[in-house]
């Protein structure tokens, strides 16, 4: 029983290893699958298949994910190996990276804005009520005149 829960548990750290995109016994090449999982753990051929509950809950739901959002294009570009791809392949991927940025700028600019816009709101609130604050102590501080001349 130890020993399948050890193996359960590389198969936990290979199928993580491979999200993060930092494998060691692979290169990170393709969609992910069972068979990536499985040779990442170090396992034998088809062995995660008999983690009946670790393949149904964990790892198909990961690699449905994952697989979703797998852009090839993306992944020639960013592992560096572009000889392979056509002039309009390669601006294309680049196209991608450039809205992915400027989507990214807007957002910020977009909470830049937002937290601008409380910040100058707390602003003129603590200076009316600096302001009533002097008011009050302009009325609080006279001195009455005839209180000085009686001592």
């Amino acid at each position: 029983m130890a020993s399948r829960k050890l193996t359960e548990g590389r198969l936990r750290a290979a199928l993580q290893r491979l999200l993060d995109g930092k494998p060691e016994r692979l290169e990170k090449v393709g969609k992910l699958s069972l068979n990536k999982i499985n040779k990442e753990a170090g396992l034998s051929h088809s062995y995660i298949n008999k983690f009946k509950d670790f393949v149904e809950k964990v790892a198909e739901p990961a690699i449905a994910k994952y697989n979703e959002n797998y852009d090839p294009l993306a992944e020639q570009l960013k592992s560096g190996t572009t000889e392979n791809l056509s002039d309009t392949d390669k601006l294309r991927g680049k196209l991608k990276k450039e809205i992915a940025l400027k989507e990214q700028y807007r957002k910020e600019r977009d909470d830049s804005d937002v937290a601008r816009k409380l910040l100058e709101k707390q602003i003129s609130t603590l200076m009316f009520r600096v302001y009533e604050l002097q008011d009050e102590l302009r009325h609080n501080n006279v001195v009455s005149l005839s209180s000085k001349n009686q001592k």
